[in-house]
Formats: structure tokens, sequence, C-alpha cells
């Protein structure tokens, strides 16, 4: 029997997230274990006042696409027993770092070699399917893959890709990738998959914030605008940088595959952006084009 561990960073609590994660089909032959290292609790006053605004939404997706899915993933506030009940273990950490930093604390208290997988993720998430382990573990769909030789771009860091069918022979597994933003590379952490494989290979079997001296420990409200948190992306930049040196010859590239070709945007999830789908300024006018496009292949819209 091979082991999954889904390790989710708690700090937003959408319901619907949870809820959905919790219900996904399982894979033959696979155990599936849920997890959430809190770095504040689901009930704290800052966790329901952060989303008083899109809870209270009463329009319709025409009258504003982005309210009609934040209020989608925040319709309704989650308590920790809810959570326990759906069958996910909480485990409350130091508000140190988010993104990947969510897995060396819960390596603290459990042994990672005892797990195949995990499947580290955010919590702001519009979940669209309920077969995204079926469809990573079972390997009967097409991703997207990186084609190693096409490097390219001012910093090395664009990869033209290929489509590959029925292919395992990945080590991480991110939702989406963009091919024409600067940094494309750089993986977002959002929803992502990673082998024992790959864990094997990370210097001390932890991802690397050493060079990381912002911290949030006992803070529980969100910063006020993106760049509160800035720092921790480098924590992005961290990972990236070792699938380009942890195996010869860009080894780790050839073994990182994308669920879609969209930046944030797949057919199984929409990331959010600092608790929110409507914070896309980032990422400009194509983000919301193939937002729109996949909602409508899913008849979501």
């Amino acid at each position: 029997m091979n082991k999954l561990a889904i390790i989710a960073s708690g700090w937003h609590y959408p319901y619907k997230y949870y809820q959905d994660m919790a219900s996904q089909k399982i894979p033959k032959n696979w155990q599936v274990d849920f997890f959430i290292i809190s770095h504040r609790h689901p009930e704290d006053e800052n966790v329901i006042k952060e989303k008083d605004g899109v809870r209270g939404f009463a329009g319709s997706s025409e009258d504003s696409l982005f309210l009609y899915l934040d209020k989608a993933m925040y319709e309704s506030p989650i308590t920790e027993k809810q959570l326990t009940d759906l069958g996910w273990k909480y485990i409350e950490k130091p508000n140190t770092i988010g993104d990947m930093e969510v897995f060396n604390q819960w390596s603290e208290d459990y042994d990672y070699k005892e797990y195949d997988m995990f499947l580290v993720s955010h919590d702001d998430n519009l979940i669209l399917s309920d077969s995204i382990l079926i469809d990573a573990l079972e390997n009967k769909i097409e991703l997207y893959k990186p084609i190693v030789g096409s490097r390219y771009g001012s910093n090395n860091h664009q990869f033209k890709t290929e489509i590959v069918t029925n292919d395992f022979d990945w080590y991480f597994l991110d939702n989406g990738y963009s091919e024409y933003i600067p940094k494309a590379f750089g993986p977002r952490g959002s929803l992502s998959f990673y082998k024992k494989e790959v864990i094997d290979l990370l210097p001390n079997n932890r991802f690397y914030f050493d060079n990381i001296k912002l911290t949030r420990v006992g803070k529980t409200d969100s910063p006020p605008d993106m760049r509160g948190v800035n720092e921790w992306n480098t924590g992005g930049g961290n990972f990236r940088d070792f699938l380009y040196k942890g195996l010869p010859n860009l080894g780790l590239v050839d073994k990182t595959r994308w669920f879609s070709n969209t930046r944030r945007v797949s057919k199984y999830c929409i990331e959010g952006e600092r608790g929110f789908v409507s914070n896309y300024r980032a990422d400009g006018e194509k983000y919301i084009t193939d937002l729109k496009n996949q909602l409508e292949e899913l008849k979501w819209l």
C-alpha cells in the first residue's frame, strides 16, 4: 500500500477547500492522510472578519466574477471540530514562513520516509475537481513537461514545454506554468506533489529557508497588501535553484511536470493570491482570459 500525505497550510480556512480536498477520490492501493499545519486558529477573529466582505457578496458571476469565486470559497467559515470531523489532523506550529515550510514543520512530528508522496498545498485554493489524486497518481492524463534543451530568457528561467501522456516519471508536479513569465520556472507551491525521491535529495531532507529572516510568529492578521510577506517568495526561488542543481544536467528539471500551461489555473484548481482569487493584478489580462476559459470548459459559467 502506497501512502500520500496531504499537508495544508492553515491560514485562510475556506470551508470549501477543506471539504473538497477531503472528498477527493482515492486511487487504488493508496492510503491518504490529511494534515493541517496551522499558523492561526480557524476560529480566530481575524480569520472571520478578513473574509466578511466577500462572504456578504449578493451578486452573480455576471456582476463580478472574482467576488463570486471568492464567495464560493469563503461562504461558510469552518471550525477546528469540523476540520477534524472531515478527517484532517490539526497541528499548530509557529507562523514562521508559509509555502513549503509547512512540510518542514510537519516533518518535525512525522517521519517522511513512511510516505511515498506528498501534496503540499495552500488553503486559499478554489478546488474544481474531485479527481486530483486519481488523475495525478494513476497517470492517465496529459501533463506538461519542460524541454530541458530549450532553456532561454534573460535569467534562464524559461523553458518550452511538450505534452506527455501516461507519464509517471516525475518527481515534482505543480499546478500551472506559463512559459512567457520571466521567472517562469519558479514554483508557486500552491498545489504541488512531491515524490519521496525528491525529498531524499534535499539537503537534510528539508526545504531551504535559512536566507529568509521575516517571520510573523504570534501574529494572526494578514498583511494589508501584497508586499507584506514578499520576502517569503524567496523560498520558491530556493527550490527552483535546487531543481536546477539537485541532479546533473538539469535532471530534476526533466522530472518536473505541470497540470496546465496557464499560470495559477488548471482544470483542478484556481490558486488564490494572498487569500483571494480576485488578487490577480500581478498576473494581468492573460490570467483573466485563462481563468474564464477554464471555467467555461468546466461549465462553471
